[in-house]
């Protein structure tokens, strides 16, 4: 039902570009700090090698929390995006009165 009022609206090239958006938002914040909490174990173990390796794998498993900072930050993009969709939608309709 959304969707079917999105198609001929101001909102429509907004809503498809959050889609495509939103996973990638997601999934780089997760590998972003799931890459910092390993490169941030080997410096503290002293395995840490060039800048350029990627961190080694360490043999603890990974804090839930990561999933959850990825979801939060996929929920902050989504205010983001939503108020930043509706100031420009906004200006479009002042601009043509």
């Amino acid at each position: 039902m959304i969707i079917k009022g999105l198609r001929n609206s101001n909102y429509e090239p907004w809503f498809r570009a959050w889609l495509v958006l939103m996973p990638i938002i997601g999934l780089g914040s997760y590998y972003l700090i799931r890459n910092f909490w390993r490169r941030s174990l080997a410096i503290l173990n002293g395995e840490a090698g060039s800048i350029w390796d990627a961190p080694p794998v360490p043999d603890t498993a990974e804090p839930q929390a990561f999933v959850f900072y990825a979801i939060t930050a996929a929920l902050v993009f989504t205010l983001f995006w939503a108020g930043i969709s509706h100031l420009y939608v906004q200006s479009l309709k002042s601009n043509r009165s």
